[in-house]
């Protein structure tokens, strides 16, 4: 992974500053005190220092260092690029994609299939496809657990995940670290205003594999679980919690998702502007244009002139989690967890009950499961992993903000909640959601 040189590509492993971990080493010593030099000699000093200042590599971390120098409070925002690896598809990937296999269910057009007007008139083809990407067939992927590592050394400050799997629940993050931005199978509701009965995810899968349209036991109307279509309001507590959130964060992780989904994808431009951002995907994303700037948009900027914080590493979220745990020395206690988790949900015959957090480290098996692939069994990323995200020195101007959907969105998320311009994406996006 090659540091920010125009590439676009760099530090999964390294953080923010260029330091030991996400959070970046500790400071320089200051140099002793000395005479001051003749103005002559001052002026060649500060030459040389510019030329083997534009010479030297970015620093790297060394092996073990500490991930908790600076950062302390990280968020991380993931889509649907960090459960592919799991079995669940995403939505745009040309052929593998959702969207490329629904022919089946006769649809005026894909996205209907999760557009709240429809479904309320035919919800059949959405729980045929809902049998298909039922929680509790899948397994959390190494992504998953380098987040529940992260919340384990006490790092990680929320979650935001546009994912609809649970798969976060299943790797045992704490419910109360995680915003389901575009909702959950964990909970249904039933639809009608005066009603609103609350169900299980037991519940609801009980009916869905007898293909059962679910209708609720009270008023017989139609039940759906508490995932956002297209024209329904994202959940309160995504707009409760992120003013906060994004006023502490200190390194922004985001994963697995094209920032194309509003207001999810302008959550980006809502961080300090001296918080370093890290993007682990197949391709770069997020990045500003001058329309969508003009417009209040802002984005991420790897490429330019006046880039300072952003770094893409591109590549499967899986191979970018492990190198990024490599470099922290967490690599080897990241496979255990894996293998541990995977083995105590084989265990059990799967995870039926979709989404009860696993019990702390050292609770379960110790042995078994799938062992996790090593870097050097997958492709290799596009970039190298060792160097450091750069300077976190503030920029001379507020940073751009990010890139809008074709159905446009508000620019304050806050101030907007009409709800997802996409489906929920925990089956899925390309570039990944």
């Amino acid at each position: 992974m090659a540091d920010r040189d125009g590439t676009g590509r760099g530090g999964a492993g390294s953080g923010p500053g260029g330091g030991s971990g996400p959070g970046g080493g500790a400071p320089s010593a200051p140099a002793p005190a000395r005479d001051p030099p003749s103005a002559p000699a001052a002026a060649g000093a500060r030459q040389e220092e510019a030329e083997q200042d534009a010479e030297s590599p970015v620093s790297e971390p060394e092996p073990g260092a500490s991930a908790d120098a600076d950062s302390k409070n990280i968020v991380c925002m993931v889509g649907a690029g960090i459960s592919t690896s799991a079995g669940i598809p995403d939505f745009r990937s040309p052929g593998t994609g959702l969207y490329s296999n629904l022919q089946s269910y006769n649809l005026p057009y894909p996205e209907a299939i999760f557009e709240i007007g429809f479904f309320k008139k035919h919800p059949e083809p959405f729980f045929a496809l809902a049998r298909e990407l039922y929680p509790g067939q899948f397994k959390p992927t190494v992504c998953h657990y380098f987040m529940r590592l992260l919340q384990d050394k006490g790092l990680l400050l929320r979650c935001y995940t546009q994912n609809i799997d649970t798969l976060e629940r299943v790797a045992g993050l704490d419910p109360e670290l995680l915003v389901e931005a575009h909702g959950t199978f964990f909970t249904s509701h039933c639809l009608r205003p005066s009603c609103r009965q609350s169900y299980s995810l037991a519940w609801m899968r009980e009916r869905i594999f007898s293909s059962l349209v679910p209708k609720c036991e009270k008023c017989q109307g139609l039940v759906k679980p508490d995932i956002v279509f297209f024209g329904e309001n994202l959940p309160s507590r995504f707009f409760a919690l992120l003013e906060s959130d994004f006023e502490k964060v200190d390194l922004l992780l985001i994963m697995g998702t094209s920032l194309q989904v509003q207001p999810f994808a302008s959550l980006v431009s809502r961080v300090p502007t001296n918080t370093p951002r890290l993007l682990i995907n197949k391709e770069k994303t997020g990045q500003s244009d001058p329309l969508m700037s003009l417009m209040g948009f802002g984005g991420m900027d790897f490429d330019s002139d006046k880039a300072y914080r952003d770094v893409a590493w591109l590549g499967d979220c899986d191979s970018g989690c492990l190198a990024l745990a490599e470099l922290l020395g967490w690599k080897e206690e990241l496979e255990e967890l894996v293998r541990r988790e995977h083995a105590a949900i084989d265990a059990k015959g799967g995870d039926r009950d979709g989404g009860a957090p696993q019990k702390p480290r050292g609770d379960e098996a110790k042995d078994g499961g799938h062992p996790t692939k090593s870097l050097g069994d997958k492709e290799k990323a596009q970039s190298d992993p060792k160097k450091s995200l750069g300077s976190k020195a503030k920029a001379e101007k507020e940073p751009r903000k990010p890139q809008e959907d074709k159905d446009k969105a508000p620019s304050d998320p806050e101030k907007s909640r009409r709800g997802s311009e996409e489906p929920p994406h925990g089956t899925g996006g390309t570039s990944q959601n």
